[in-house]
């Protein structure tokens, strides 16, 4: 028995832990930071992929997403942008007052919200129902109330959109300046050094990747992402210009399917272009290519 265990050691557990080094490397080489024209291309081919899948996306309703494409519409003042953004927005919010996202496309619009209204929401997105209202009776929710504390996500260990979720949160309250200024600041700064960490030791390209790289340059952080984060980034977009949350490696037969990272570990599948990855680098490369400051 002995014997096998050191056997499964060897050809199992160290292969692994070889192959995670050199993946290690790859994702913290030293190399230039992508050209201009490249961030360019980048940004009209993810805009292209919007425009071609229009019908499809604006049926989405996503309204974090959709806050994404609003900011890169108003950021860069891309016609495109800005029209895709309106037609989301006849079809799913003009009419709809009564809606509790409201506050987070009109800053300083009031919808009233009660706490058994969000209930059945995921836990970031109570939280930011509560960051773009302000509202005492939302923030006094014990679990609302914790993601504002920096050690929040150490609750959550296997949830790898925790940090990035969080960080967003705290930004909506900074929007409209909900709370203490510098005891939001903090947090930002604490949630930016959580996630350099995750970058630096989380190698897969996927949805999580590109959010990463994403909430470092919203808040400030640009000057800390390195050159190789942004470079992948680029790497994975799709030859349709839009981004997946797969990372293929293996190709596993004439099907493509292949073995590859998926947002929680490894998995079988193939990359296909998405909104959800899409939005968030038309966002990232609008902020990187108008040198927009948080």
């Amino acid at each position: 028995m002995a014997k096998l265990i050191r056997r499964t050691l060897l050809f199992v557990v160290i292969p692994v832990l070889l192959f995670y080094a050199y993946l290690l490397w790859i994702n913290n080489r030293t190399q230039p930071m992508p050209a201009a024209t490249q961030l360019d291309q980048a940004r009209e081919q993810a805009i292209g992929w919007l425009l071609d899948n229009h019908n499809r996306i604006v049926d989405e309703t996503n309204d974090m997403l959709w806050r994404m494409i609003q900011q890169a519409g108003e950021v860069s003042g891309d016609p495109r942008l800005l029209s895709l953004f309106a037609d989301y927005e006849n079809a799913h919010l003009k009419h709809n007052h009564r809606s509790i996202w409201r506050p987070l496309f009109y800053p300083g619009s009031w919808s009233g919200v009660r706490p058994e209204d969000i209930a059945g929401l995921p836990y970031y997105n109570q939280h930011f129902i509560y960051a773009i209202s302000c509202d005492s009776d939302l923030g006094n929710i014990e679990s609302i109330a914790a993601q504002n504390h920096p050690d929040f996500c150490d609750t959550y260990p296997l949830k790898p959109a925790c940090v990035t979720h969080q960080l967003m949160g705290i930004r909506l309250m900074q929007r409209i300046e909900c709370g203490s200024a510098p005891e939001l600041a903090a947090t930002v700064s604490a949630l930016q050094d959580r996630i350099v960490r995750q970058l630096t030791f989380d190698p897969r390209v996927v949805d999580i990747y590109l959010q990463r790289v994403l909430m470092l340059t919203e808040s400030g952080a640009s000057d800390r992402v390195k050159p190789v984060w942004l470079a992948r980034v680029l790497e994975a977009q799709l030859a349709d210009g839009g981004w997946s949350g797969f990372q293929p490696l293996i190709p596993l037969g004439e099907d493509k399917q292949t073995l590859g990272f998926a947002q929680k570990g490894i998995g079988i599948g193939t990359a296909h272009s998405n909104f959800h990855a899409t939005a968030q680098g038309v966002l990232l490369l609008t902020l990187l290519t108008h040198n927009a400051s948080p």
